[in-house]
């Protein structure tokens, strides 16, 4: 027996039309299916998406990003797209999926493209561009980096006098510098030992080498696109480049969308068109237990004390995956709005969850997991706004997904 009744929308904070996008259906008990589930779009949220490897997070955040690209023209234009992308994966949303053909065609649904901009390192690039992908690389404006994003960059504390070093540097040269720049000041520097300038310059040069950093950057305007997904590919950077670069845009995007909020009231106040430099931004975070981990680390300050505590005002939102949420801050999911769990087995991250069920489930969450069994793309959602609880079958993606676990034996 399948499920009956109305489509239904989670998230949903004001009545209206537009702006819901489809993630799947009702999923009954026999494995059949019910009505569409919506999520609203036209708000901020913070979605986490978890379970264990292989049941369906990077799927379910491909399904996010393709429904985003579908959204009405009138919509679409207002929002922007930045998908931190940790494993090189996202950019197979180029491509139709045509494998999985018969099953889309089961859902009345069709393989689809999507257009899509990447940013990366330069081998990268070159390997994007010859696909016929939209690509550029991705470039740090140097004088960014304050000694905290270079001490987390070195592995370093603050107070260490490499950490000092480099932070007399930067602070002597003020503003539009490279990494040479901060090199020859301290080759020329005096007051450090010769020992202290070797180890200095080799942390430099390493950072150098990733090809990123640079004296003019590429300014906000050009990750964040109205209309458009921005993949920012960071799967050939080490773990700490990647917090940093995480830490940087996350802090640019919301200062940005904090000054086009204040231009937004003023010019509803003066009855005067307003054209965004900044839309309103979605970010997703794949592998997030890496930027938002228990333990401090740059990335975690601004996503939370910002993206999540007062991103509402100026129009930012989260799309969270991780395969791990016993790693996470709690403060993440006490802010998730909306939780979408796929299978989960270990008992630390059932644990985890737990910890915030809310009251209005009348079950616990280990229970409630067991209802999503062990079909891949079946999740538990927990909806906040609404106050209530479904499982769904997420719908198949239009376009190819890259995530999938590579087989020794070929087709």
């Amino acid at each position: 027996m399948g499920i009956s009744g109305k489509s239904y929308v989670l998230g949903r904070r004001e009545k209206g039309e537009g702006g819901a996008i489809n993630i799947g259906r009702y999923y009954a008990l026999d494995a059949s299916l019910g009505a569409d589930v919506f999520v609203d779009a036209l708000k901020p949220h913070v979605i986490l998406i978890c379970g264990k490897r292989g049941y369906g997070k990077s799927y379910t955040m491909g399904v996010f990003i393709e429904e985003m690209l579908s959204l009405e023209e009138e919509i679409r234009k207002n929002i922007g797209i930045v998908v931190i992308d940790t494993l090189g994966i996202f950019w197979t949303l180029f491509y139709p999926n045509e494998k999985e053909k018969d099953l889309l065609e089961r859902w009345k649904l069709m393989p689809k493209k999507f257009d899509l901009r990447i940013l990366s390192s330069p081998a990268n690039v070159e390997e994007y561009r010859k696909k016929g992908i939209e690509a550029r690389e991705l470039l740090i404006k140097t004088d960014e980096l304050s000694p905290l994003h270079w001490a987390q960059l070195f592995n370093l504390k603050p107070t260490d006098y490499i950490s000092a070093i480099i932070g007399r540097a930067i602070s002597e040269l003020n503003k539009d510098f490279s990494i040479d720049d901060i090199l020859d000041f301290i080759k020329n520097d005096k007051r450090i030992k010769d020992e202290a300038k070797v180890i200095a310059e080799n942390f430099l040069l390493m950072a150098k080498s990733w090809e990123i950093f640079d004296k003019n950057g590429l300014p906000i305007n050009e990750i964040v696109k109205a209309g458009k997904a921005t993949i920012l590919d960071l799967s050939s950077y080490p773990e700490e480049l990647k917090i940093v670069v995480v830490a940087i845009i996350a802090r640019k995007i919301f200062e940005a969308r904090i000054r086009e909020r204040r231009k937004y009231e003023e010019a509803m106040i003066e009855k005067k068109k307003l054209k965004e430099e900044i839309p309103q931004t979605w970010l997703a975070i794949d592998e997030a237990h890496v930027f938002l981990p228990i333990e401090s680390c740059l990335s975690k300050d601004i996503l939370i004390k910002q993206w999540m505590r007062q991103g509402r005002q100026p129009g930012v939102s989260l799309i969270l995956a991780t395969q791990r949420p016993s790693s996470l801050d709690e403060e993440v999911l006490s802010h998730s709005d909306i939780i979408i769990c796929h299978r989960l087995t270990a008992q630390e991250d059932i644990d985890a969850l737990s910890k915030i069920r809310p009251t209005y489930m009348l079950e616990s969450i280990e229970e409630a997991i067991k209802r999503v069994g062990t079909e891949k793309g079946v999740a538990l959602i927990i909806d906040d706004t609404s106050e209530t609880t479904h499982v769904i079958k997420v719908r198949p993606r239009l376009s190819w997904h890259g995530g999938e676990e590579p087989s020794a034996l070929r087709a």
